[in-house]
């Protein structure tokens, strides 16, 4: 079963079939491109069966990240199947891992949990995630194996590695030394790039930025920088063309395209 990306915010309680994620509902106030998937854990509560856990592979053997309490919200970024051909939902937010179906319900529209309460530039770095892949076996999945790979340490307890794939560059970072915990410092995606920011694709006319809430310059070339202290984002265009993108976590410093 090929894994299926959800991109909007399912507005209805979650029926137990993979074919009841297809009728979405997206909010009028928030971007399609811009959406992502909030989920609330479910369990019986004041039962013993009030946690929902989060398991590092999809199996009910496999080690528990987490036992989430009933309705805690998280981000749902796929479902793949078991080897036995059970569906299992891909957590991204806030632990990596997987959960049951029968342990998830897809939240109505709560303020306390919509999206679009989070700053902007939050919310674009989560759909880049899902784009992307956060961490570096998803982007594998996404986009093939990398043209090439470079690992290094840091003062022995933390590891970069840095993957490249035509028009795109990603760096993950992680502190335990287990690639699956790695998450994304920094990106820059140019010509050639298979995916974007949320919207944004290399090529697009830069007026296009204003979707994702930057003020556009009237200069037909040039370089835009955008975000906040700790999500940020840097897009140069040449002849009113957006050329190159790139994204760098607080001051990590942006990767310059090749």
């Amino acid at each position: 079963m090929k894994t299926i990306r959800l991109y909007r915010t399912i507005s209805f309680m979650f029926l137990a079939s993979a074919a009841s994620l297809l009728p979405l509902t997206a909010m009028a106030d928030f971007p399609d491109n811009l959406s992502i998937v909030w989920a609330r854990t479910k369990g019986k509560t004041g039962t013993t069966d009030d946690k929902a856990p989060i398991y590092r592979q999809k199996s009910t053997k496999s080690k528990v990240i987490s036992n989430f309490p009933h309705g805690r919200t998280l981000l749902i970024t796929g479902m793949e199947p078991d080897k036995n051909g059970e569906d299992w939902y891909e957590v991204s937010w806030p632990f990596k891992g997987w959960l049951q179906p029968s342990k998830t319900w897809f939240a109505p529209q709560v303020k306390g949990y919509f999206p679009e309460n989070l700053p902007l530039p939050h919310r674009l770095f989560m759909r880049v995630t899902i784009d992307v892949g956060n961490y570096p076996e998803a982007s594998h999945k996404i986009f093939g194996k990398p043209r090439d790979a470079n690992y290094s340490v840091q003062s022995g307890i933390s590891v970069t590695q840095t993957l490249w794939w035509k028009g795109m560059t990603v760096e993950y970072l992680n502190f335990s030394r287990k690639i699956e915990d790695a998450e994304i410092s920094r990106i820059t995606l140019y010509k050639g790039a298979k995916t974007g920011f949320g919207p944004i694709h290399i090529g697009d006319p830069v007026k296009k930025l204003t979707l994702i809430g930057v003020e556009v310059p009237q200069e037909p070339t040039g370089e835009i920088i955008a975000g906040n202290e700790e999500y940020r984002y840097r897009f140069t265009f040449d002849d009113g063309k957006i050329s190159t993108m790139s994204y760098c976590y607080r001051d990590k410093g942006f990767i310059d395209a090749p």
